[in-house]
């Protein structure tokens, strides 16, 4: 497989590699001649792609290749690459199928840069480490469970956090070590309840989302959502343990329901978090999708462009100041996209000069 990768991809450069066409579909200009449109991908990302029906003085091009330019699929493209309104696109120039080859959907999602057995054996850490035994059994039960593999496989979502395969176990960690540092500041919260919660709360989305590349929504994760899955979930798995208990069901069952915040502001939840947990849990799962939202864009923006990042790239149409404050120490984060702030390299000082993501 080629080594081109489509985050490297500059304007004026040319593309010639094997990438995974995620959508499209066939429209027509303002003078009603046919082109296609679609997405294409690799493990570093995606591109908004064009085939005009008219490239290079050749006529007809859109019947031609339309039978090849079926989603979910790997193939041999060439193309330009093109900006429009700031963003990069690719206009196609040929697309051919990968002859004798089976494709791995998986050679072209993103992942985590954290490794299976890394998560694993942070998570079965916490297990070990719980005191409370309803809780216990109850994350031995979840575990154990066939959704389990799922769950370890699934993006935390589509596209707004943490969305890359075994991004939904990087993030429900993330959050176990945020009950750690932060539920000791509220003296009576149920700190084994909300590392629960941590795994709990989206496991819906391992029926919500696909890991195949695109990361599409499954036909239940349309029609019921990853919320209502998980409450079925959480109230099959406690309903699956003998003598545990119904008030620690229903407090579980509330977080589940309620983690996306007040119904007002219309992020999906059927309930208002109505307990210190849910309260909790609620602010600290937002902190982190918004967070790694944040630095996940200005991971992929790189040292090019600006001092804030465009909107466009964003799903949250948020743009972001890019200049780190001079000065700031240099770490080392292996659960989210790496990045060197404000040390210089040779010297280990400040910068002169402020740095940018």
């Amino acid at each position: 497989m080629d080594a081109m990768r489509l985050a490297q991809l500059t304007e004026g450069s040319e593309f010639r590699g094997v990438l995974w066409l995620v959508s499209g579909q066939v429209r027509q200009t303002k003078s009603g001649d046919p082109y296609w449109e679609g997405v294409f991908q690799d493990a570093s990302g995606s591109l908004p792609s064009k085939l005009w029906d008219s490239f290079e003085g050749k006529k007809g091009r859109v019947q031609k290749y339309l039978d090849l330019l079926r989603p979910g699929r790997a193939l041999k493209v060439w193309a330009r690459v093109d900006a429009f309104q700031g963003a990069l696109q690719l206009t196609i120039g040929a697309v051919e199928p990968l002859e004798g080859e089976e494709a791995d959907p998986g050679l072209f999602s993103p992942r985590s840069r954290r490794s299976d057995a890394e998560m694993d054996e942070e998570f079965d850490k916490i297990l070990s480490r719980m005191k409370d035994r309803d809780w216990g059994r109850l994350l031995k039960a979840f575990r154990a469970d066939p959704i389990f593999a799922a769950f370890r496989r699934a993006p935390a979502a589509k596209s707004i956090h943490h969305a890359w395969v075994g991004g939904l176990m990087e993030h429900s960690l993330s959050l176990a070590r945020g009950v750690r540092a932060l539920a000791p500041n509220y003296p009576g919260l149920d700190v084994d309840f909300l590392l629960c919660a941590c795994f709990l709360h989206d496991a819906g989305k391992a029926l919500e989302i696909s890991s195949d590349p695109g990361f599409d929504y499954t036909t239940d994760g349309k029609l019921l959502g990853h919320i209502h899955m998980g409450a079925r979930l959480a109230e099959r798995l406690c309903d699956s343990l003998p003598g545990f208990s119904s008030e620690k069901r229903r407090h579980l069952v509330h977080v589940v329901l309620s983690h996306q915040g007040e119904r007002s502001e219309g992020f999906g939840s059927p309930v208002d978090p109505q307990t210190p947990e849910a309260v909790f849990f609620h602010h600290l799962d937002n902190l982190d999708a918004k967070v790694q939202n944040c630095l996940t864009v200005l991971d992929r923006a790189g040292e090019n462009g600006g001092p804030f990042t465009s909107g466009r790239d964003n799903p949250l149409r948020k743009s972001y100041y890019r200049i780190r404050p001079a000065g700031a120490s240099e770490e080392e984060d292996t659960s989210g996209p790496k990045r060197k702030v404000g040390r210089s390299d040779d010297e280990g000082g400040a910068d002169p000069q402020p740095r940018l993501w």
